[in-house]
């Protein structure tokens, strides 16, 4: 019998849309498979990427073993952005071990859509202007030259050193397409003229009607490429998957010369020169959010959390164990709302238009809709159970789903909105906390989600009132977007919450992705990449440069520069 562990399930959709029997559907906010339509097909197991669902009836035999002991020239800890660093390397003519502590490759690179380079030979075939030392100086400005000027630059030009290594491959030209932005102003984490777009999900969760989430985005097209690459090109590449690193074995010159692994029989040694961090960050461990982040769990509403199951700081660990501790003004602990997630998207894109007001449990409306997510982000925590519905009528929210069906800018995705009416009608009868709720009267309506019915009719009065005049005196939301709630039903309301993408940092790098002691020195052979390091983070911001543009830029860099420390020994 197969069943989801559902503390481990992030809700990627990929078994619930998979599965032939639809067996697979909401428990609250997880799924749960019902085993009175299950046939056993196992097909979700081999579908699920964060290993979350299993045979209980045949469990994976454990076979101990003596500790075994193996040789690289370089070990790569983590499979996600980390098999870059292990092809890079191996292409160098090194011999690489890949360990990975999950049964399956490819962490919450599966979740990232894309990465982000200023500038490549695409960009520059196109006539596009090279300005990455303007992205570079940029970027410090706006970060008050917190980050490392190498490290920024590590990240700027190595993505896009990348990219053109990527297109070596062969198929980059079949997913990507170059975009000119024209004069659209692109000084965030796309900057300059041109944007290298992924706008197609492949391999992955094709049948998935939410397109919020992966796998099967940019992260998941790297990591089947560089699997396509060690075959193909006979790279001495060992993949060790079940395998979780977990100490760092240093010489008595302080510098790496050995790692050691578990897996589920026992330890296995690896002696090696240089070791490459990819560990990830540490959203699924509680005691580590508790320690940089402790409002975390302050709240009354669970937040939702997509980092897979594997992701517990392990490099922080490691690096405690040789006297390196976090810098805590470097962490990045994320969160956002109110969403829809871990549900429909298309509902998630409906709910933040600004013309779908936001009311919380008090039945009170608590922002200016026209703010978009990052404004709610701000002060969502402070309503109660810090939650909020989108409330309109079925009217409405119809024109709010044919503006997206025909806006030019979605067409290739037109038909996941198409949806709209279905994601409702399913979602309101989910038999536990149904994330929509439905009624014929807004007094129904009040009742369903559970608010002060009498303050909500007498907001809802006075919204009304204001769409009528075209002045929001509550707080100032533009008159294009007072769009009245009718006096015809029937009524919904999409739920929003909290929700975490990962938590990231704990390595301090330097330019050549070195792991950095608490004095600043670095650890000879000992190299960090991606989540795992605090290069792009600060405490309570969000990363200027993209979580996948610094992961394959760092990986990049550091297998070329790990490969190189081995060729000095």
């Amino acid at each position: 019998m197969y069943q989801i562990n559902q503390e481990n399930c992030v809700c990627c959709h990929n078994c619930a849309m998979e599965c032939p029997m639809q067996a697979i559907d909401y428990l609250g906010t997880k799924y749960q498979i019902d085993p009175d339509k299950c046939v056993e097909c196992g097909l979700c197991a081999r579908v699920c990427h964060t290993c979350s669902i299993h045979d209980v009836d045949n469990p994976v035999p454990v076979v101990p073993h003596e500790p075994i002991r193996k040789k690289a020239d370089v070990v790569v800890c983590g499979g996600g952005s980390g098999i870059v660093a292990a092809v890079r390397a191996a292409q160098l003519g090194k011999k690489v071990i890949l360990v990975e502590k999950a049964d399956k490759l490819g962490g919450n690179t599966d979740y990232a859509h894309a990465f982000f380079p200023v500038y490549t030979k695409w960009h520059e075939a196109a006539g596009m202007e090279d300005c990455r030392e303007k992205a570079i100086q940029h970027y410090l400005n706006v970060t008050d030259r917190v980050l490392d000027e190498d490290v920024i630059r590590t990240a700027v030009y190595g993505c896009g050193a990348f990219f053109d290594w990527l297109c070596e491959f062969g198929t980059a030209e079949e997913v990507y397409h170059l975009v000119n932005l024209g004069d659209a102003d692109a000084h965030g984490p796309i900057y300059g003229p041109g944007l290298l777009d992924f706008p197609n999900r492949i391999r992955d969760n094709l049948l998935c009607r939410d397109d919020a989430i992966g796998p099967g985005w940019g992260g998941t097209y790297v990591k089947y490429t560089m699997l396509e690459a060690i075959r193909d090109q006979k790279l001495d590449v060992e993949i060790l998957t079940g395998t979780a690193a977990k100490h760092l074995v240093l010489g008595a010159d302080g510098a790496i010369c050995g790692l050691v692994c578990e897996d589920r029989g026992g330890e296995v040694h690896i002696d090696t020169p240089a070791v490459v961090l990819a560990t990830g960050g540490f959203g699924k461990s509680d005691e580590k959010i508790k320690e940089f982040a402790p409002w975390f769990f302050e709240g009354d509403t669970p937040i939702h959390r997509f980092s897979v199951p594997t992701d517990t700081g392990d490099g922080i660990d490691m690096l405690r164990e040789l006297g390196v501790e976090p810098n805590p003004d470097r962490m990045f602990i994320s969160m956002f709302g109110p969403k829809h997630h871990p549900f429909s998207n298309v509902l998630a894109d409906i709910a933040l238009e600004p013309d779908m007001p936001q009311f919380n449990l008090d039945g009170k409306r608590w922002i200016n809709e026209a703010d978009g997510l990052f404004g709610m982000t701000a002060i969502i925590a402070d309503q109660p159970k810090e939650i909020s519905w989108a409330i309109q009528s079925r009217d409405a929210i119809k024109a709010i789903a044919d503006r997206f069906i025909s806006n030019p800018a979605f067409a290739a995705k037109a038909y996941l909105y198409e949806t709209w009416e279905t994601e409702l009608e399913e979602e309101a009868a989910l038999p536990k906390d149904a994330p929509v709720k439905k009624a014929d009267t807004l007094a129904e309506l009040a009742d369903a989600c559970g608010m002060d019915r009498d303050a909500f009719l007498d907001t809802v009065r006075r919204y009304n009132e204001a769409c009528a005049s075209g002045k929001d005196g509550d707080f100032g939301k533009p008159a294009d977007f007072l769009v009245s709630i009718g006096d015809k039903g029937p009524y919904y309301a999409i739920l929003g919450s909290r929700f975490s993408e990962a938590s990231l940092g704990g390595l301090m790098v330097d330019g050549k992705c070195r792991v950095l002691r608490n004095d600043g020195s670095f650890i000879p052979g000992l190299y960090g990449v991606g989540d795992a390091t605090s290069a792009m983070h600060r405490k309570g911001k969000l990363a200027v440069i993209s979580e996948l543009t610094w992961a394959m830029a760092s990986a990049f860099t550091s297998g070329a520069e790990a490969a190189a420390y081995a060729d000095t020994l």
